[in-house]
């Protein structure tokens, strides 16, 4: 199983995109990548290109999650496919995460949530 890792800067968020699985194997790759990219308090995982996370991709995204709420930021999540959005659905986490459709609606301004 192979993870690839990019990392860029778009609107003063760090969009990491994640390609191929995310299982026990390839976290510690994502995990170092987070480590090292991620120097503010803001960042999307763009997971476009995410075929399959098991519950140790999970745990490294929920843990970022926490990390940077702490931190007083965000960490949004983008574009996710069926198989990963079917994980996050089944561990109940959709309403924790920031899920956005695209990267391009992820890194938008957050918009005030009181209507």
């Amino acid at each position: 199983m192979e993870l690839n890792v990019g990392s860029e800067v778009q609107q003063g968020w760090r969009v990491i995109a994640v390609a191929g699985e995310l299982d026990i194997d390839t976290v510690p790759v994502l995990s170092a990548r987070l480590d090292s990219d991620v120097t503010g308090a803001h960042a999307v995982l763009d997971l476009s290109q995410l075929l399959f996370m098991d519950s140790t991709g999970l745990a490294l995204v929920l843990e970022w999650h926490r990390k940077l709420a702490e931190a007083g930021g965000q960490l949004r999540i983008a574009a996710t496919q069926a198989p990963v959005r079917r994980l996050f659905d089944l561990a109940d986490v959709t309403s924790v995460l920031s899920l956005h459709d695209s990267v391009d609606l992820a890194v938008q301004p957050a918009v005030d949530s009181a209507r």
